[in-house]
């Protein structure tokens, strides 16, 4: 039996290890250049947590939280003492002239009225309270922004579908006359009109790509950027799943939507505030304790300080507390009327939509599918014109905009009404 020199066995494993390597760098190189090729695909949730995660107006709801928390710690506190010394070089004015190092100590402590503290942290409590929900209305708006976004990408996509379609027809259209018009089986101006569809079908194919485009950005900036440049998105529009109960929708809102609670919170922070500029109207009162050595005496001294509010008796504070007051309770019941008004509105327009729904896919659609087939089988047996087989296509055409414009309208309404009602239908 022949025995492999090792330095040669060494040589043929170290290039079966090379080739090993570079084929697999080449797998990894090929699979990686294929994910940049392909841009990725989203769906709405996704992106809805990818903006939830990233948009920074997330973050200004969280760091409004943060700083009413911080108020609420603040108004928790109490007051801190002070403590003062001072010491100096003394002398009895006397025959004897006794001298000696001088020192005063003094510790006070400020006492608060219990009801001014009360009121201040239930104002700072109600704070709290009242960030939260501004909070949760914050994501609700910033979900209704990115739904509008991503079905008016999905318009936009359905719509350039619609016209590279449109432009394939147009395209073997052009091809059966000219080849018609060389065999002298129509006049050469149907040659020119049917170009200039042509033209026309290029144009709407440019058009709907730069909306697509356009509508592209508008959600990539809503997650901050982190769908990149290059991307696709996959769903459908939303739909009515049950009858709308316009009375029901409303009374939802008035108990669960955060915009409701934000105003309930904000009447109660004015409330408090005004209760507690009223109890402000007792002084706090300060208790001191000292030490006293000097020459010739030495002793301990208690104190009490209390202002007296005789000029000040804070009438203009209490005033605009009141004011304040007012104001809260006067926006919850505009929010009321909004919520109300919108609800309203936006049951309308989801009726409105279905109905046409209904329309388009009841009828028309078939129609103007079969009006397009009628036209293109006439044209081909000498029937027709090419003016009927251009216009039944572009009635096709229209009619599909139309149906997906009536499937957009409807998703936006209902994502409307979501944001007004504050929770999912």
């Amino acid at each position: 039996m022949n025995r492999i020199p090792p330095l040669k066995l060494f040589k043929t494993l170290a290039l079966r290890l090379l080739v090993g390597c570079i084929c697999l760098w080449a797998i990894v190189g090929i699979e990686a250049w294929a994910e940049e090729a392909e841009p990725r695909s989203y769906t709405l949730q996704e992106i809805i947590d990818l903006t939830l995660t990233h948009n920074p107006t997330i973050e200004l709801g969280k760091g409004i939280i943060d700083e009413k928390a911080a108020e609420e710690v603040t108004a928790q506190s109490y007051p801190n003492p002070s403590f003062s010394v001072q010491s100096g070089y003394g002398k009895v004015r006397d025959p004897r002239g006794t001298s000696l190092i001088e020192r005063y100590f003094m510790l006070s402590q400020p006492l608060e009225w219990p009801g001014t503290r009360a009121a201040r942290q239930e104002a700072a409590e109600a704070g709290v309270s009242t960030a939260q929900a501004s909070f949760e209305a914050i994501q609700l708006n910033v979900k209704a922004r990115v739904k509008r976004s991503f079905y008016g990408l999905l318009l936009a996509d359905t719509l350039a579908d619609l016209a590279s379609r449109l432009l394939n027809t147009v395209t073997d259209l052009e091809q059966a006359v000219k080849r018609r018009v060389e065999s002298g089986e129509a006049p050469p101006f149907e040659r020119v009109k049917v170009n200039v569809e042509l033209l026309q079908a290029r144009k709407r194919v440019n058009q709907t790509r730069g909306k697509v485009r356009t509508n592209q950005m508008v959600l990539n900036q809503l997650t901050a950027g982190n769908l990149k440049e290059a991307f696709a998105i996959q769903g459908e529009f939303e739909d009515v799943k049950a009858n709308l109960n316009e009375q029901r929708l409303i009374e939802e809102a008035f108990q669960h939507h955060p915009e409701v609670r934000k105003f309930q919170k904000l009447i109660e922070v004015a409330r408090a505030q005004y209760n507690q500029e009223r109890q402000a109207r007792v002084p706090d009162v300060t208790i001191s304790g000292s030490y006293q050595r000097d020459a010739g005496r030495e002793g301990f001294i208690g104190g009490l300080s209390l202002p007296l509010p005789l000029w000040n008796q804070r009438q203009g504070k209490i005033a605009k507390a009141l004011g304040l007051r007012r104001q809260a309770e006067a926006n919850f019941q505009q929010a009321q009327i909004f919520l109300r008004k919108g609800i309203s509105e936006q049951v309308q327009n989801s009726k409105t939509a279905s109905a046409q729904i209904h329309t388009f896919e009841q009828g028309l659609l078939k129609q103007a599918k079969e009006a397009v087939r009628i036209a293109r089988t006439s044209f081909k047996f000498g029937e027709a014109s090419l003016l009927d087989v251009l216009d039944a296509q572009r009635v096709l055409w229209q009619t599909f905009e139309g149906y997906a414009q009536a499937r957009f309208d409807l998703a936006i309404a209902l994502t409307e009404l979501e944001r007004l009602v504050g929770k999912e239908l």
